[in-house]
């Protein structure tokens, strides 16, 4: 005997496979997002998670090189300001440079200098961001270091020729010495100094002589007198070779500026901030040290001409330094602003790569589901017509 085959299974099969399209396209609609769970597509949902870690982390660095590049303008900022005053401290020691000065001016000039200092050190130990001490040296970075030198700042010309000082050599290896008192001085090693020579007239003879001053302890030392020609020794290890002069020299002067060893710092304690989304994707900020003793500015001493020679070297020297500092700072500020813009970018094509996989294309799935419900009726009402014909047939074996 035949037998009837229900003619409804493939029908079934595509409504119920509609009804899920459905189920997710109505998800995907409502969320706004294609990937609403792994079982979407895994692959996709794998990459698209990787991809929004890497645009969130993106965000997080580009908060961090925000964050350094205020640290740094506070910084600059303060440099700025201390630049100021060590211009406003070479400007006392140029009014200091003038044998006319009464002692009360030379007492009021001084107290304005040891003012300013105070209020340098004050400045430089106070600037921080978010707690973290800026310009006290502890984030230097290594440091190459720098060698003594002996540079001569003033050197009158000769009646006959040549100038008062021929050479300037050091007289040995302790020249590079900073550690402990100075040669001349009680030590043996090389400081921060000045050293002044003078033609004088010596009982109808031209003589040289030499007086130092100690940058550090406003001390000072006078050599003996030195015919013309000869050579000073045993002052901050260095060798003066003198010039031919005579007794129309008397009066001329030749100055020169010791600067003592700056031994390298090995050390690379720089500031560190992550600045990118990468393991080890990191930038390292340096910042100086600035106050007044590491500047060797400590003991600005204007009571003299001669200390007040000796306080320009001084105050010139830590102005090359700042200047030096901020430039430095500077260019670290602008390779922050790049890391940002850089960042920025990279973020914007990360998300936008993360917004393909991840997110939901309206129109087309707005087509799709239209499509599927149209089908989905189509599937009913199949099923219906398949089961009414089935209801008719066997109403003639009834």
């Amino acid at each position: 005997m035949a037998s009837i085959t229900p003619s409804n299974a493939q029908p079934l099969d595509q409504l119920y496979s509609l009804q899920n399209t459905l189920s997710t396209l109505v998800a995907q609609e409502a969320s706004g997002k294609r990937l609403t769970s792994p079982s979407v597509d895994p692959s996709a949902y794998a990459i698209a998670t990787s991809l929004a870690v890497a645009a969130s982390a993106l965000n997080a660095a580009t908060q961090n090189v925000q964050n350094a590049f205020n640290a740094t303008n506070v910084a600059s900022g303060a440099l700025q300001q201390l630049s100021g005053i060590a211009s406003q401290l070479r400007n006392l020691a140029v009014t200091g440079v003038n044998d006319f000065l009464s002692p009360t001016d030379r007492a009021a000039l001084q107290a304005q200098a040891n003012a300013l200092v105070q209020q340098f050190n004050t400045t430089a130990q106070s600037v921080n961001f978010n707690g973290v001490q800026l310009l006290n040296g502890s984030f230097a970075g290594a440091q190459a270091g720098t060698p003594a030198a002996a540079t001569v700042t003033n050197n009158d010309l000769l009646t006959g020729s040549g100038n008062v000082v021929a050479q300037v050599a050091a007289s040995g290896p302790s020249f590079q010495n900073a550690t402990g008192p100075a040669q001349g001085f009680g030590g043996s090693g090389t400081t921060n100094s000045t050293i002044a020579i003078s033609i004088v007239n010596n009982n109808g003879v031209a003589a040289a002589q030499a007086t130092v001053v100690d940058s550090a302890t406003g001390g000072q030392v006078q050599s003996g007198l030195v015919a013309s020609g000869g050579t000073i020794g045993g002052f901050e290890n260095v060798n003066i070779a003198l010039g031919n002069f005579n007794l129309s020299d008397v009066g001329k002067t030749a100055r020169i500026q010791i600067a003592q060893n700056v031994p390298a710092n090995t050390q690379n304690n720089a500031l560190t901030v992550q600045s990118g989304a990468a393991e080890g994707n990191t930038t390292n900020l340096v910042l100086p040290g600035v106050s007044s003793s590491q500047l060797a500015i400590s003991n600005v001493n204007l009571s003299s001409s001669l200390t007040s020679t000796n306080a320009i070297g001084q105050l010139d020297n830590a102005i090359v330094t700042l200047n030096s500092s901020q430039a430095t700072l500077g260019a670290q500020q602008a390779a922050l602003q790049n890391q940002v813009a850089s960042n920025d970018v990279n973020q914007l094509n990360v998300t936008a790569a993360q917004s393909n996989l991840a997110d939901l294309n309206y129109g087309q799935a707005t087509t799709t589901s239209t499509l599927d419900l149209l089908r989905s009726q189509l599937n009913t009402a199949v099923i219906a017509h398949n089961n009414t014909l089935a209801q008719s047939v066997l109403g003639l074996f009834a």
